[in-house]
């Protein structure tokens, strides 16, 4: 199913619609309304599909069409002209969205689907005026849109069921996970759960009772982490029923029902303490960029949607592969892979196989000049690295094999071998070879580690 998507918004909502359906074989008009906010949504876009090819999320080659199929406009008539599908994602401002339901009701297709992604308004009553009701629905994403799998699908009271069909259908077919609300509530399903569970949490906090990092280790060792394993109502089931009804009995007049934010809170915000966007919120971010903080979670997040299907109940059960690649730009060039390791799962141990690296950053220059023994320092440095992203270390090293160009160099380079490694005397081959992927390139080297399993409740 090919579409012409056309996404109104050039937020971070929106720049993650256009890059998910762009990866998805559609043709996107990305529109704003200044150049300049354009501009920086397609460097987004941009430095994310490079980001998900590094992780091996996608291929680099898949990037690079993807973001090609993203085109930027200011001109929203013109944008709107051939979509099939039109998601708006400007702000949730009730002024601004009603001018921009005014705009797309005059300039699109009649048989457009038009889809807000709203997280809460009431488009419905803001677009009463809008032509083809029967096409207007919501579709609300969760951010990072390109990786959270959830859209809440809401119906209005005049949108065609062939078109909330139509609508599911297209979602599925970008790999997420549509819920059909049967009709509007404010906040939807996933927000008011999350609202929920905020108002209590800040409520202990503004009352003394505890800290926000109290709140997050209770949430981390007990709620999140049995989330992955059994859903919400399924927890209940299996504690029992009778049991939960006697705990909620007891609790529900008992929580918090504050229908205002807690002061502390919004003095927080008229300080500037935002969160990560200004460097400091209920936590100090510190040093650390923004991006690189967005990166490392994106990171973490894909690894999750990897593995989550192997630890659910009714799942599908374990990849019989029991493997997941490590890759990174920041690593550099790597021959005969398309990832610059392999973290294979043996049961009681981990098995990590690197690529064969050379000392070639990110950018393609050589590192260390034509010194052969700084080359291999370089390379032994990125070889830890990736093995830290397996939890592992130099010390589970079992075997390295070297490719050099010169056999002459052996001796300079089993020098830096025995100091990186200490005695510890992994197993070692030694291959010549005419040449190298890169012309001043005078050695690779590949890696294979085996790490024993912690005890997950031992630590």
């Amino acid at each position: 199913m090919t579409l012409e998507v056309t996404v109104v918004g050039a937020g971070t909502m929106g720049a993650g619609i256009a890059l998910l359906a762009a990866h998805h074989g559609h043709a996107v008009q990305l529109v704003g309304r200044r150049q300049a906010a354009l501009d920086r949504a397609r460097d987004r876009i941009a430095g994310t599909l490079s980001f998900l090819a590094a992780e091996g999320y996608c291929e680099p080659a898949a990037a690079e069409g993807a973001a090609s199929r993203v085109r930027c406009s200011t001109d929203m008539a013109a944008a709107l002209r051939d979509a099939r599908l039109v998601v708006e994602a400007v702000p949730e401002d009730p002024g601004v969205k009603e001018l921009v339901y005014r705009a797309i009701g005059a300039q699109a297709r009649h048989e457009a689907i038009v889809a807000s992604t709203t997280s809460g308004l009431n488009v419905f009553e803001l677009a009463r005026d809008f032509p083809g009701p029967e096409r207007l629905l919501i579709a609300h994403f969760w951010n990072p849109a390109y990786l959270i799998p959830l859209v809440e699908v809401v119906p209005g009271p005049r949108t065609s069921p062939a078109v909330v069909r139509e609508t599911e259908d297209v979602l599925r077919s970008w790999g997420r996970a549509p819920v059909l609300l049967r009709e509007y509530v404010p906040g939807f399903v996933g927000v008011r759960l999350n609202a929920a569970v905020y108002r209590e949490a800040l409520d202990l906090i503004d009352k003394g009772v505890v800290d926000a990092r109290g709140i997050d280790v209770v949430m981390a060792e007990s709620i999140a982490l049995r989330l992955p394993v059994l859903s919400l109502l399924e927890i209940a089931d299996f504690g029992g029923l009778d049991t939960f009804v006697r705990v909620w009995e007891h609790m529900f007049p008992l929580i918090s029902g504050a229908s205002e934010v807690p002061t502390a809170v919004r003095r927080m915000v008229g300080e500037g303490s935002l969160g990560l966007k200004s460097g400091r919120g209920f936590y100090d971010y510190g040093s650390r960029s923004t991006d690189s903080l967005l990166r490392d979670r994106d990171r973490r997040l894909l690894r999750w949607l990897r593995e989550r299907h192997r630890f659910r109940m009714g799942g599908t059960g374990e990849d019989p592969m029991k493997r997941s690649r490590i890759a990174r730009a920041e690593f550099g060039v790597r021959t005969g892979a398309f990832s610059h390791g392999y973290c294979v799962d043996l049961g009681p141990a981990l098995a990590i196989y690197t690529a064969g690296l050379l000392a070639v950053d990110a950018a393609g220059d050589i590192v260390g000049g034509d010194d052969v023994a700084r080359q291999a320092e370089h390379i032994y440095g990125v070889l830890e690295r990736i093995f830290r992203e397996a939890g592992a270390t130099l010390d589970d090293v079992v075997k390295t094999t070297a490719f050099l160009t010169d056999i002459r160099d052996y001796p300079r380079v089993n020098e830096v071998r025995n100091r990186i490694f200490a005695g510890r005397e992994p197993a070692s081959t030694i291959v010549e070879v005419g040449k190298l992927v890169h012309p001043a390139a005078k050695i690779e080297i590949e890696a294979v580690a085996i790490r024993a399993k912690s005890d997950p409740v031992g630590g």
